[in-house]
């Protein structure tokens, strides 16, 4: 079985997307993320032959969280960990042991994530042990695994910084697994991604979210 998990905040004013808050008002980034978490959602449950849940930060007690998994019919649960690493080992570790045999996790920072890189990840854990999605950031916006996760690819890692990518790829070279890398892409977590992000969407035609960025 197939399990596909997009890890999710509570949009909850100055508890997401803080590198905005110079910018934006606090209003206009909760606006935003949430439009982020419906976006990738929206295309997420579109997916044929995966069970799709949402693992929630801090808790899945929110009303905008409740309405979207009401919305798209999709279960949820709390993530559990101190840190991002604790958090997507546990996620694994419990849907493992539903007896889901691969398993991908995606952020909410990446809403024009291609349908297809989600499908890919998942046609590559058929003949691979572990799967990354890398940021043009150097973090990562996918991570997925089968039968099993090793837990020290996860451990001691900078999170929030341009070194994740690095640091998952020496480690994971390090080990006796099959892994593979999927195409780049961008997560949206700067004044300058979420420019470039309004572009991408025009460019795309999709005028997904409206100019946040220069609105009074």
């Amino acid at each position: 079985m197939k399990a596909l998990i997009v890890f999710v905040k509570a949009p909850v004013a100055g508890k997401v997307k803080t590198r905005l808050q110079p910018h934006l008002a606090p209003d206009k980034i909760v606006k935003l993320y949430k439009s982020f978490i419906k976006e990738i959602i929206s295309k997420c449950v579109r997916l044929k032959g995966v069970d799709k849940f949402l693992g929630c930060a801090p808790t899945k007690d929110n009303d905008f969280l409740k309405g979207i998994t009401k919305t798209y019919k999709i279960k949820s649960f709390n993530q559990r960990g101190n840190d991002l690493g604790e958090k997507i080992v546990n996620a694994f570790r419990d849907y493992f042991k539903k007896r889901y045999t691969e398993i991908v996790i995606i952020g909410s920072d990446s809403p024009t994530i291609p349908a297809a890189y989600i499908e890919k990840a998942f046609s590559e854990l058929k003949k691979n042990d572990f799967v990354i999605g890398p940021c043009c950031d150097g973090g990562l916006y996918l991570v997925g695994a089968k039968k099993k996760i090793i837990t020290e690819i996860f451990q001691d890692m900078p999170w929030d910084t341009s070194e994740v990518l690095n640091k998952t790829l020496k480690k994971v070279n390090s080990l006796d697994i099959r892994f593979s890398m999927l195409p780049f892409w961008y997560d949206v977590d700067t004044i300058n991604d979420l420019r470039f992000l309004e572009n991408h969407l025009k460019y795309l035609n999709k005028k997904k979210v409206k100019s946040l960025v220069y609105d009074s």
